[in-house]
């Protein structure tokens, strides 16, 4: 009966390696996780998602100063050519995640049949792709300090409550250009949202850039998102509608910049982000793909295992586009 029970176990392991492979190669699972989010979806979108092939860390190249030899000349005027320095770079360390996935002994007798284990499998991967986004997810806004340190490192970082207070990317507190906007201690919502956010959308903004130099998403939590459509809803412009009355605001916007709630923000924060500074690295190797060799039988189990791993970060090449709004209530 034992030595059955393992024929039987390792019959069913190529089918539900080609299973999980056929679900990986389409990518359902990456669509299950990123869309599982508001946050990981906006991040998913065009040039956003960064995947990448190697290096020991995340290396993202940054520019703190001006050229100093931009100027004016006349004639046969000497032309300055001062080597410039005025770029560093950030470093990301990668950050790894995984989820596993078995079946056991039972649950393969119990459906015997290719079409029952491959019903089997589509479960058990739904499971493991919601508890997947729920790890990336939390971590999307967390300060990376998880797990000791193991953490995605998310918008906590990056959006410092107060600015200068930690390093962030390698780069030293020193550095001012380095630093994020914050509209910190903001309290009622009725009185202050609308004037912290003006105040905060102008912060990022500032500086050159154009169109581009300002932020063009908003991510916060339910409370405060509901709070922002009550003060709007009063300047909502009205226009006869035959399918009736609506109450309410489908979308909302400050300045142009459409603003998202999301289960996983943190309480009483609004961020502004820019993305054309905001990136999620993904390594190519560990981009949701399963572990080589597919489904294992462990040797002192009556099962099958196999884990699914993502490695990578949240980065931002130019911190001071982006910024939060902090003790909202």
């Amino acid at each position: 009966m034992a030595n059955e029970t393992v024929l039987s176990t390792l019959t069913y392991a190529p089918l539900l390696t080609t299973t999980l492979m056929k679900v990986l190669d389409s990518g359902a699972l990456n669509d299950q996780v990123f869309n599982a989010d508001v946050f990981l979806a906006w991040l998913r979108g065009s040039g956003r998602l960064k995947v990448i092939d190697g290096g020991e860390r995340i290396r993202v190249g940054l520019l703190h100063e001006k050229n100093s030899t931009a100027g004016w000349y006349a004639d046969y005027e000497a032309l300055d050519t001062t080597a410039q320095s005025g770029m560093t770079a950030a470093f990301y360390n990668w950050k790894q995640g995984s989820v596993s996935i078995s079946v056991h002994g039972r649950e393969l007798r119990s459906n015997k049949g290719a079409s029952r284990i491959t019903s089997l499998q589509q479960e058990k991967i739904q499971q493991a792709a919601l508890s997947l986004a729920d790890v990336v997810a939390t971590g999307a806004f967390s300060n990376g300090d998880g797990s000791g340190s193991k953490q995605l490192t998310g918008l906590a970082a990056m959006n410092e409550t107060t600015p200068g207070t930690t390093a962030y990317a390698s780069v030293s507190t020193a550095n001012t250009v380095w630093q994020n906007q914050v509209q910190s201690s903001v309290g009622s919502a009725a009185t202050n949202l609308l004037p912290s956010l003006r105040t905060l959308h102008n912060d990022c903004k500032q500086g050159k850039g154009g169109a581009s130099g300002a932020p063009d998403f908003g991510v916060t939590t339910q409370a405060v998102h509901e709070a922002l459509e009550a003060l709007i809803f009063p300047q909502v412009r009205y226009q006869a509608n035959s399918k009736g009355a609506d109450a309410g605001v489908e979308k909302l916007m400050f300045k142009g910049v459409p603003i998202e709630w999301d289960d996983y923000c943190t309480s009483g924060e609004l961020h502004l982000l820019n993305s054309n500074n905001m990136m999620l690295f993904v390594h190519s190797d560990a981009n949701f793909k399963m572990a080589d060799g597919g489904f294992q039988k462990p040797i002192n189990q009556d099962a099958l295992l196999t884990q699914i791993f993502f490695q990578g970060n949240l980065a931002t090449n130019n911190r001071r586009k982006n910024g939060k709004l902090q003790g909202v209530t």
